[in-house]
Parts: C-alpha cells; sequence; structure tokens
C-alpha cells in the first residue's frame, strides 16, 4: 500500500488540481479586454463564483488536496520519523522493510529527504498550477517560479549530500540541472513565441524568430543529454572498476540490515600484544569494500 501511494500521488494530486485548471478566452472581438475563463476539464463550467457547478466543485477539490497532496506526504514523513532509530542502528523491523524504498538510498542524518523531493515534484507538477490560474500558461510566471524552485532545490542538494552512494548524487543534481535548465529555456521559447513579447525576442534574446530560438533550445537541450550520458557511463564504468563484494545469487551487494537482537554483523577477536594491528587492517579494508558493515573490534568499541 506504501509502494501503490507513493507511486501514484504525483498523477492523482495533478488529476485534483484539474478541479481548478481554467483557461481564458476573449469574448469580443471589438474588446481586447473582455474576456470569460472556462474550467479545462470541462468547457460547459464557468469559472466563477457565481456558477453553481463550479462552486460546487470547491468542497470536493479542498477534501481531495487536503488527502492526497497533504496528507500522504505527512504520512511518508511520519513513517519515516517513527523509524529514524532502527535505521541509525540497522536494525530493521517489519514496517521500515515495507518502506525501504523511501529511506535506503540516503544517509541515515537525512532520512527525510525523499518527502523533500516529494514535495518539490508535487510543486512543480501540480503547485505551479495555482499561479494565474486563467491564463498562466501563456506567462512567464510560472515558469519564473518553476526556474527558481528548481535552482534552489538543486543548490539545497549540493550542500547537504544527502544520498549514501556518490553516483545517486550525481544523477539526482544532473537531473535537477537539466530540470533547470529546460525552465529558463523554456521562457526563452515562451518569450520568442509569443505575438505580445515578439519585439522583446530579438531585443533581449537575439533571435529574430520563434523557429531560431526553438532550434537553439533544442541543440542546447540534446548537447546537455549527450553529455549527461558520456559523463554517467563514465561514472559507470569508474563504479564497476571498484572494488566491492557482491553475492553470487543476485551479482548484488548485500544488504547490511540487521535484526533488532542483533548490534554487529562481526566480532574480530586477537591477542592484545600481538593482533591488534592485523585486525584494526582487517576492519578497515572490509569496511572499504562494504562500508555499511558493523564489526566488534575491541580498539573502537571498548
Amino acid at each position: 500500500a506504501i509502494l501503490v501511494a507513493y507511486f501514484v500521488l504525483p498523477s492523482v494530486s495533478r488529476s485534483i488540481f484539474k478541479a481548478r485548471m481554467c483557461e481564458s478566452f476573449g469574448i469580443s472581438v471589438f474588446d481586447a479586454t473582455a474576456r470569460r475563463s472556462y474550467l479545462v476539464a470541462d468547457l460547459d463550467v464557468l469559472c466563477s463564483p457565481d456558477d453553481d457547478e463550479f462552486r460546487g466543485l470547491d468542497a470536493y477539490f479542498w477534501a481531495f488536496f487536503a488527502l492526497w497532496p497533504v496528507l500522504v506526504p505527512l504520512a511518508f514523513l511520519t513513517l519515516l520519523l517513527s523509524i529514524r532509530s532502527e535505521v541509525r542502528e540497522q536494525r530493521v523491523g517489519a514496517t521500515a522493510r515495507a518502506s525501504r524504498f523511501l529511506w535506503r538510498d540516503y544517509d541515515p542524518r537525512f532520512l527525510f529527504w525523499e518527502v523533500v523531493d516529494l514535495g518539490r515534484k508535487l510543486f512543480l507538477a501540480s503547485l505551479v498550477l495555482f499561479i494565474q490560474t486563467d491564463d498562466g500558461s501563456s506567462k512567464l510566471l510560472r515558469l519564473i517560479v518553476a526556474s527558481v524552485v528548481s535552482a534552489l532545490f538543486l543548490t539545497a542538494l549540493a550542500l547537504v549530500k544527502p544520498f549514501k552512494r556518490f553516483d545517486d548524487f550525481y544523477l539526482a543534481c544532473t537531473a535537477n540541472l537539466l530540470l533547470t535548465c529546460c525552465f529558463v529555456l523554456g521562457t526563452v521559447v515562451q518569450i520568442c513565441e509569443s505575438a505580445a513579447y515578439e519585439d522583446m525576442c530579438d531585443t533581449l534574446v537575439g533571435f529574430e524568430s520563434a523557429f531560431g530560438a526553438s532550434a537553439f533550445v533544442i541543440v542546447l537541450t540534446v548537447a546537455m543529454i549527450a553529455l549527461s550520458l558520456v559523463l554517467f557511463v563514465f561514472k559507470a564504468i569508474s563504479a564497476l572498476r571498484a572494488p566491492t563484494i557482491r553475492l553470487l545469487s543476485n551479482r548484488r551487494a548485500p544488504v547490511m540490515d540487521l535484526s533488532k537482537k542483533c548490534h554487529f554483523h562481526g566480532f574480530i577477536s586477537h591477542i592484545w600484544s600481538t593482533g591488534q594491528d592485523q585486525t584494526h587492517t582487517i576492519v578497515r579494508q572490509m569496511k572499504l569494500v562494504m562500508p555499511d558493515v558493523r564489526i566488534w573490534l575491541d580498539v573502537d568499541c571498548l
């Protein structure tokens, strides 16, 4: 149930916000300011408090808004906070195992980061539609806000570094950088394609037509994706060559979670006078190939 709620949350939330998405249309050829807004999901519904059908949708919208985009992320956050001690001690219970997909990629100090990322996704996919609900799709404010939010999240991601593995951190930074660039380039296309900004396209951006701006955006996007793929392949090859231990059965790294009755994966004993340096070296070498392993060694634990 937790996994299903996680996967359907963005799509369900966007469907809920369609109950508030309106589009403005001109209603007079003589007066350009005379406009009327209709619901995108049903163009028979007038987006006005005077319309009974539109007013009746308000109660359903706010009820489902509280149920999905608000309560579901809060439930995930509450769940992660409740298992925080188990994850830090690597003594994972049934609830923590069921929600492993929410925390296994992150450092235990940033167990909640998936909820932060989920909030970013909900904002960019749904909440941003609240900005200029009537004609926001034809203006720049949504793109500007989305660009700022993406850039701020990328900055926070680079400063916090919540992932356990560097390759996950690299992929997350690359994806957010590409997303930020897409919003910025979308602003360029919007300026050049809109009749209201026709003169500004050449003055501000430097393109004489919308076709030139669109071609530039496409070429730049393809170049960014190609560069990202090259860097990804390089990092993947480097990761494959790095020393590690994998299970013969599934070719994956062993899961290092401990039951509640256990505190360590192993115990190394030695003669105090002669074996201290050797056992210390063994434990450090094991941690190089299995960073999450917990070995009881008197030098570290006494």
